[in-house]
């Protein structure tokens, strides 16, 4: 049976702070809830750190269906968009250190990604997006050392 990940991003105006999350499954058991906040960030960050901090989680290649609310992520990789980016490094893009370090990990896992209506009825992804404004609300966050345009 494939892995199966909810992830989700969040960001808090007010107090220029954002978290990810992950929640991911086997077999319909949760193994792991990954989650962190980050000021100096944006949404779009987090929506992309879920993602790649989901695949970091492995050690070795696994096939995976990550289900993400961020339609900027899914249709992204879904339409081929970001490997043009890099392949031209088209600087005009946002969040380029991110898209690279994905664009790795897909090298090397079998990822089916999926995007999934945020905050309707899908409990998984109600759990992603709990962890994630949770993650944003901490105290002695991480500065978001990234690239931000």
């Amino acid at each position: 049976m494939k892995y199966v990940a909810w992830t989700d991003g969040s960001f808090k105006p007010s107090t220029n702070s954002g978290g990810y999350s992950a929640i991911i499954t086997k077999d319909n058991i949760v193994v792991a809830k990954l989650y962190q906040g980050f000021t100096n960030t944006t949404n779009n960050r987090m929506e992309l750190l879920g993602v790649i901090e989901t695949l970091k989680y492995f050690d070795n290649p696994v096939d995976i269906i990550i289900h993400s609310d961020s339609q900027y992520v899914v249709s992204s990789i879904n339409n081929g968009h970001v490997f043009k980016w890099i392949e031209t490094n088209d600087t005009t893009k946002k969040n380029l250190d991110l898209w690279n370090q994905l664009v790795k990990l897909l090298k090397i896992h079998k990822v089916e990604l999926k995007w999934v209506k945020g905050h309707a009825d899908n409990e998984m992804n109600q759990l992603a997006d709990l962890f994630a404004q949770h993650a944003s609300g901490c105290m002695n966050i991480t500065e978001d050392i990234g690239k931000i345009n």
